[in-house]
């Protein structure tokens, strides 16, 4: 047989095998599987014994500040339950055997997803641990209301930073206050659930603090476009995440710009927006693990693809009927302030409900939009829940919001509820990032309770099935509890003096003799120094405090702690009590860090993760203060990016390597060594790093 024939049989065998792939693909759906156990005699949900190897599982899945997080709302003998243990695998390889492709897994609810044809439903169905098969919703959402870009912005000189055209949104939010003493989202970790992220290109994102990323389309750890995406995949998520933690001075600063940021991919957009229950379903479950205490999500939906769907008239929007609300409100009852937006199906008459999901879920804080001199916008969806619960819970602004554009260094407007949602969101992390200790109801209730009432006259009692308690005021709700201080004391060191001044402020007024500094040096006992009132901020005796620490030896480590009270009765420390930390310098530096045990030896830790290809970090633990080079080197010995080279802190020190040298660009995949080095230690690591 001739090569051409040969060729000519291969390729209609090819084509009739694509047919039939094709076909196959075509007669298969996504469902959900529903387990009755998580094998080995360990329930779906519920308690979970301690002396269990399933308990010891589900605490290796939880981060650190996962725990701390849970452990302010939940018993120190319930954090970690049933649900918090992974799937039996044996039933996961027992329906793949079956036919069943597997897509997601969801601790909380015991089951995954898998395409299934109409012959694997019947096998799988047949399995004893398979309690139940039902379709995985697929979502059809609508775009953003169209942007009419605006060509002029007011500006301000009168504030901390340059915000550039994005002044007008974060002084809607009233953020400024917060952001001028020094509260900036430092110590917050903000999770972001969108359709993709390209951050590490942008002037106003490449510096921002990007600690995790997962793609849960590609099941990989790469957030912006793949070969596979649709054009604009990564587009709506660079919008949000702008939004509310972008900063480049003089054209976008977002409210909580100084947070930790986790970003996951859940959306897939092949054409128009759409999601599945199941993606966003395990992406909240990994930005809860990973110690996630805020979540911005500006996803809503009612229909789905094939028609019918989740539908207001149905009774389904009372925030226990969808996928959505039912994880979004584990996540809240878990110790996370979720943040979602209500959608852009527009004003409903406030009897029956506009809203999306997950957006009627209880607990948490849905968002609608109103412009920025704070008129309700036309497509703000609107309550109330089919229960009967007032939504939205707040507003902010939505229309002519100015945010970064994917791509190299330029910006846009836009408009939409997925707007208003991480202004609200960075706003809650101003204030957890100022009260750690507050809880998601908390903080809820003092953006509720603090909120401003809007311009539309037709609209005079508060709360409303429009407007719910009104617009988002940042600065008064973290005022609600009591005085405040700025993220970080700052240090001025002259020689052997070292000066210290903080920001403190409460709506009561402090008491300036209230105001008092606790240290030690080299780890000795306590001595109580007060702080003088140095300048006013905001309210009589708030403001600036200062206080002078003389002699010192340089290089001697200095732990302390502020405390103050105000007229109203209310009392607060910083470093914040519920940290259980100190506030730390080396004489002779000024910088200033929290932290609570020293490390008793100098340590480099193996990177994690390792190999890795987006980012990994690097732990570095010293017991003194030094000088310290950490460097990152080629296979070859060519110094290819310094990670840091300054007094070293006696504490664990933590470095992010994005896989770049030193002007930013990315270097090729392949071997590369981190090496420490001070005066008393030097020690070398293996990196992988595989694009």
């Amino acid at each position: 047989m001739s090569r051409a024939v040969l060729t000519a049989w291969s390729l209609a065998f090819l084509l009739i095998a694509g047919s039939l792939h094709h076909l196959s693909a075509q007669s298969s759906k996504k469902y959900w599987v529903w387990f009755t156990d998580k094998g080995n005699g360990i329930p779906a949900s519920g308690k979970l014994s301690r002396n269990l190897t399933a308990y010891q599982t589900a605490l290796e899945i939880l981060s650190t500040k996962a725990l701390q997080r849970r452990a302010k709302v939940l018993p120190q003998e319930s954090l970690i339950d049933a649900a918090d243990v992974p799937l039996f695998q044996f039933y996961i390889k027992q329906i793949e055997q079956a036919g069943g492709v597997l897509h997601q897994q969801s601790r909380w609810f015991n089951a995954a997803s898998f395409s299934l044809t109409s012959n694997n439903i019947e096998a799988v169905s047949q399995f004893s641990f398979v309690k139940e098969i039902t379709p995985v919703v697929v979502f059809k959402g609508k775009p953003l209301p169209q942007d009419n870009e605006r060509t002029s912005f007011s500006l301000s000189n009168t504030t901390s930073f340059d915000y550039g055209p994005s002044l007008a949104q974060v002084d809607a939010v009233n953020v400024l206050p917060l952001h001028q003493m020094g509260v900036t989202g430092n110590n917050v970790r903000v999770g972001m659930l969108d359709s993709g992220f390209r951050w590490k290109i942008h002037e106003a994102l490449q510096g921002r603090k990007v600690i995790g990323e997962y793609d849960f389309i590609f099941h990989d750890s790469v957030t912006s476009n793949e070969s596979g995406d649709a054009s604009n995949q990564d587009g709506h998520g660079t919008y949000t995440l702008s939004t509310l933690g972008g900063f480049k001075e003089g054209k976008l600063i977002g409210p909580a710009f100084d947070a930790e940021f986790l970003l996951a991919k859940t959306e897939y957009i092949p054409t128009e927006t759409q999601i599945e229950e199941d993606i966003w379903a395990a992406g909240i479950e990994w930005l809860e693990a990973n110690g996630a205490d805020v979540v911005s999500s500006s996803v809503g939906y009612n229909a789905f693809d094939g028609g019918g769907g989740y539908l207001w008239e149905n009774g389904d929007f009372n925030g226990r009927t969808t996928i959505t609300a039912r994880a979004a409100l584990r996540a809240a009852r878990l110790g996370v302030l979720v943040c979602n937006s209500m959608g852009n199906e527009g004003n409903g008459d406030g009897v029956s409900g506009t809203m999306l999901t997950p957006a009627d879920a209880d607990s948490i804080l849905s968002v609608g939009a109103i412009s920025v001199d704070k008129y309700l916008a036309y497509f703000s969806s609107t309550g109330p829940t089919n229960d009967g619960r007032i939504k939205p819970d707040i507003v902010a602004p939505g229309m002519f919001i100015y945010c970064a554009r994917p791509g190299m260094n330029t910006y846009t407007t836009q408009q939409g509820t997925s707007l208003s949602a991480p202004l609200a969101a960075g706003s809650a992390a101003l204030i957890l990032s100022a009260r750690p200790e507050l809880t998601p109801i908390q903080v809820r209730d003092a953006l509720r309770n603090t909120a401003d009432t809007t311009n539309n006259s037709n609209f005079h009692q508060f709360p409303n099935n429009f407007l719910g308690w009104g617009s988002v005021n940042a600065f008064n709700a973290a005022l609600s509890f009591g005085p405040i201080f700025s993220n970080e004391p700052n240090i001025s060191n002259y020689g052997t003096s070292n000066t210290i001044s903080t920001i403190v402020v409460s709506k009561f007024g402090i008491k300036p003799d209230s105001v008092l500094l606790h240290y030690n040096i080299e780890g000795g006992a306590f001595t109580s120094i007060q702080m003088q009132f140095d300048s006013t901020m905001f309210f009589p005796s708030s403001g600036r405090y200062i206080v002078t620490l003389s002699p010192i030896a340089v290089n001697s480590r200095v732990q302390f702690y502020i405390e103050s009270s105000d007229s109203g009765g209310n009392s607060y420390q910083s470093p914040a009590p519920s940290l259980n930390k100190k506030w730390q310098f080396c004489c002779g530096t000024t910088e200033v860090w929290s932290g609570s045990e020293i490390p008793r030896q100098a340590t480099l830790l193996q990177n994690f993760p390792n190999p890795f290809n987006s980012s990994t970090t690097i732990t570095f633990e010293t017991e003194r203060c030094e000088p310290v080079d950490v460097a990152v080197y080629s296979l070859t010995g060519q110094k290819v990016k310094i990670l840091y080279n300054a007094t070293s802190q006696p504490s664990a020190m933590s470095f992010r390597w994005n896989g770049d040298d030193d002007r930013n660009s990315s270097v090729a995949s392949g071997v590369y060594f981190v090496r420490v080095t001070t005066p008393t230690f030097s020690s070398t690591k293996t990196m992988l790093l595989l694009r």
